[in-house]
């Protein structure tokens, strides 16, 4: 394993995150403000659609591309017979798939997930199912060029997406009043110049030889993916489903820039994720009783508790100051969506299982928590459509939080790996809290912005020990050093 190689591969993805998460964050108050409350709940509506079928339409094959790659890649012809084989069976499946979603029985499903009267099947679905398919060869491309380290070309992509994305999506809404279809035609667009840019160094590659082998070896090594991936989109992404079903589009609206300014916080979490798997896999090798493998996740999620009580203390103020009116009801359950983003970061406790080639158990718990957020979703929404958000909200949270004690109660009895359970609930209780639910609200004061910084002061003191303080440093300086380079 190559040290260097993936501290600058970090490094990439790193910045490439922070760029596209915090662009999204600043182009979101002008999407917000040329799109109505309940239009902007259409897109969010769209997005797990989007989502749900780039991993269906996917078939899992990349990750069977990643391992076939470790083994033909000194055969260029083997492996691009190999690329064109994996490709055919995606274009078949997509083919199929359309001509289904064409007929009225397909159209009829779909009236039973979103209402179709506000959310119309022609265009708007049937473009979010499109966006979805780019994704899935995009995705193809993406996971060849990290195996190949061709971490620029990725990095690029996704800027590009990003802008091109956002930049046609005003120009769409505001000067040719297209309005949420703007928005996803956009998005397609985008999607597609990112594929043409990737065209060459993957497509390129082809072998026109087809290889039943091949097929089969993609087809065995993909399709149990889709199922694991199926059940993490639903937990992330159910709530948004339900709301629009049970409550209003337009709660949808504000529950979704609620989430969507929430993911701002996935930067810190994928960047110290992606720097501390490494460390692991080699400090598991040498010893797999070392006390700093377990301390290594107390301080990494101490350092992310610390930027959600951050982002929880002065979200209202961010809020009120950039978006519409109409969007500040976000502010009342952004403090728990935060929440919720802490404890889904314990998901590097799934690197353990990993590890020891236990992944079967990721399974069970992954299918737990996407039972427990779908079905409470489904059973309190519809009662209390008031209080909707709030209710998505606890029951994400809740579904990460027992997710991860079961997950933890396995590790100690089959690894014989303990934690320190005191700190880490000492974490959980400083994001979740009636004290920081109160500081959080809407109701903006001097006298509560200081009871803020004191609160702050507090969590400093608790959290910020030299060591946490040392890896905060690090990771910004690495950052700093990747901008200055």
């Amino acid at each position: 394993m190559d040290n260097k190689n993936l501290l600058k591969g970090t490094m990439v993805y790193s910045l490439m995150n922070l760029v596209t998460k915090m662009g999204s964050f600043i182009f979101l108050p002008i999407i917000t403000r040329l799109l109505t409350q309940e239009e902007f709940g259409i897109v969010g509506t769209l997005g797990p659609i989007t989502s749900l079928f780039t991993v269906i339409l996917g078939l899992g094959l990349y990750n069977a591309q990643m391992k076939k790659y470790v083994d033909l890649k000194d055969s260029e012809d083997e492996f691009g017979s190999y690329m064109f084989s994996s490709t055919m069976i995606i274009v078949v499946f997509n083919v199929l798939t359309y001509i289904f979603l064409f007929t009225p029985f397909a159209q009829k499903m779909f009236s039973y997930i979103v209402d179709l009267s506000k959310v119309s099947y022609y265009p708007l679905i049937i473009v979010s199912i499109l966006i979805a398919t780019t994704n899935a060869f995009n995705n193809l491309s993406t996971t060849l060029f990290r195996m190949k380290r061709m971490y620029m070309k990725v990095a690029i992509g996704s800027v590009v997406s990003l802008f091109t994305t956002y930049i046609l999506a005003i120009y769409f809404i505001k000067y040719l009043k297209w309005g949420v279809f703007g928005n996803q035609f956009a998005n397609l667009i985008a999607l597609l110049i990112v594929f043409l840019y990737y065209f060459k160094d993957y497509f390129g590659k082809f072998k026109f030889k087809m290889n039943l082998n091949y097929v089969k070896y993609s087809l065995r090594n993909g399709l149990p993916l889709i199922f694991i991936e199926l059940t993490d989109q639903v937990v992330n992404l159910s709530d948004r489903l339900v709301l629009a079903k049970f409550v209003s589009l337009a709660v949808v609206g504000g529950y979704t820039l609620a989430f969507t300014g929430g993911r701002v916080l996935s930067v810190v979490t994928g960047s110290f994720v992606n720097s501390w798997t490494p460390e692991f896999y080699e400090a598991m090798k040498a010893d797999k009783t070392n006390p700093k493998i377990t301390k290594s996740v107390e301080n990494f999620i101490a350092i992310i508790s610390f930027a959600c009580v951050i982002a929880q203390l002065f979200a209202p103020e961010g809020i009120k100051i950039i978006f519409p009116a109409s969007y500040h009801q976000a502010i009342n359950y952004m403090a728990l969506i935060l929440a919720g983003i802490v404890v889904q970061a314990l998901f590097c406790l799934d690197y353990f299982f990993h590890f020891h080639e236990d992944s079967i158990y990721i399974f069970y718990f992954t299918m737990f928590a996407m039972i427990f957020n779908l079905a409470g979703n489904i059973i309190f929404i519809p009662r209390y459509p008031e209080i909707g958000p709030i209710i998505a909200a606890w029951t994400t949270l809740l579904a990460f939080l027992f997710r991860a004690i079961m997950e933890m109660v396995i590790i100690r009895k089959k690894y014989k790996i303990s934690f320190n359970y005191k700190k880490l609930f000492l974490y959980l209780i400083i994001v979740v809290n009636p004290v920081i639910f109160y500081l959080s609200n809407s109701n903006i004061s001097w006298m509560k912005f200081g009871l803020k910084i004191i609160y702050l002061a507090i969590v400093t003191k608790l959290l910020v020990n030299r060591e946490v303080y040392n890896k905060i440093m690090n990771l910004v300086n690495g950052i700093k050093r990747k901008i200055i380079k």
